[in-house]
């Protein structure tokens, strides 16, 4: 797995709440190895694993998935980057209509 923050917030609420590796398999139904292998990065979590965990810690499930500024900061060239950082400064609407258009080009090219 190549972006460790969703195991690493896991574990770090898991343990913030004194729930045991042994407790917390059980509120989420799967076995304490799967969430070991869950929090050790060995294992990605599927959505619906990622809602079981994200219930039985009590937390929204946006907090374990990477924030707009995380995904923009990595591994974008300039240009996406650069798009980006102009789309934010357009109504919703332009952006809407903007998707739509490009869209439409890259389905042009199919």
């Amino acid at each position: 797995m190549k972006d460790k923050s969703v195991c690493l917030k896991i574990r770090k609420i898991r343990k913030s709440i004194g729930l045991t590796q042994s407790q917390f398999a059980e509120l989420v139904d799967l076995s304490e190895d799967s969430i070991g292998k869950i929090e050790r990065c060995v294992n990605v979590p599927t959505i619906e694993t990622l809602y079981k965990i994200s219930k039985a810690l009590k937390t929204p499930v946006e907090i374990f998935l990477p924030s707009s500024k995380e995904i923009t900061s990595k591994d974008f060239p300039p240009e996406l980057k650069n798009l980006i950082s102009y789309l934010r400064t357009r109504p919703s609407e332009d952006v809407r209509l903007i998707h739509e258009i490009a869209i439409k080009i890259f389905e042009r090219n199919l």
